[in-house]
């Protein structure tokens, strides 16, 4: 399985912990729009991530559009007004454009790293079906609508081809909502991703719903996978991404360093 680490310092601390450092480093969008202030940090530690051999993925923690005050937790749907379902019913409203320019500004951060020849694991609208970031609280429906949007303009508009899609949700097994009302289908994506737990049953339910065609992998986690006994017990997830400073995960170095150590672990070699 291919390791992965959210942060960059964090990924530098899984490195001086373990001796072994992440293959994947997650970042994030949220401060890409010009709004929250265009910032392009992440794309400089991208580039060197990817120029050491690793991979780089990035997930939008997306503050809404409008709709609130809230620039720390304004992608939750309790701390937003932001309704999706009428802004995509409303093409001509300011709600409708000020959303495309965020899109259109991650699409140029994307587009950078495009030119730089940094292939990107791109992750938005993660744990839709949740409801409890705005993306998800109006339904299946919206959500689809948004994603191919997404899509749609980062390829078409942007000419951004240098990304694998990853379709996230919230584990099948928790039941908050069925993943299968909630997938835009085969043709937008490149991987599907569950959060959190690594459950058989959940890798199951992913790979029923792509009929066993697309990468499936874990996300983002607060404690990482045992290889060998996820693979046999039928879930050889492709990755794992941690989380693994956060102050929930009181066993994360313990549970992070074991799965660092496995052999059954790809990790990067050397600085």
């Amino acid at each position: 399985m291919i390791s992965g680490q959210t942060d960059f310092p964090d990924a530098q601390w899984v490195e001086q912990t373990t001796g072994q450092a992440p293959v994947i480093l997650a970042l994030d969008f949220m401060r890409a729009p010009a709004r929250m202030g265009g910032e392009k940090d992440n794309l400089d530690k991208a580039v060197l991530w990817s120029k050491r051999g690793g991979i780089v993925a990035f997930q939008w923690h997306w503050v809404s559009p409008t709709g609130t005050d809230d620039k720390g937790q304004g992608f939750y749907t309790k701390s937003t007004k932001f309704d999706l379902a009428h802004t995509l019913d409303h093409p001509d409203s300011a709600d409708y454009k000020e959303m495309l320019k965020d899109i259109d500004d991650v699409a140029g951060q994307l587009a950078t790293l495009q030119k730089a020849g940094v292939p990107v694991l791109f992750r938005p609208l993660h744990e839709a079906q949740g409801t409890w970031f705005w993306w998800g609280a109006k339904g299946a429906e919206p959500c689809r609508r948004l994603y191919k949007l997404i899509f749609d303009r980062v390829t078409k508009k942007h000419g951004v081809h240098n990304l694998l899609w990853v379709w996230n949700v919230y584990p099948a097994s928790e039941k908050k909502g069925d993943p299968a009302t909630w997938y835009p289908g085969n043709s937008l994506v490149d991987v599907l991703a569950t959060d959190y737990l690594d459950r058989p049953a959940d890798y199951k339910a992913l790979s029923d719903l792509c009929g066993g065609t697309k990468l499936l992998a874990v996300a983002e986690t607060m404690n990482p996978p045992k290889p060998r006994a996820s693979i046999d017990a039928g879930a050889p997830w492709a990755y794992w991404v941690t989380w693994a400073r956060r102050d929930w995960n009181a066993k994360s170095e313990a549970d992070v360093a074991a799965a660092m150590r496995d052999p059954l672990t790809l990790t990067l070699k050397g600085k």
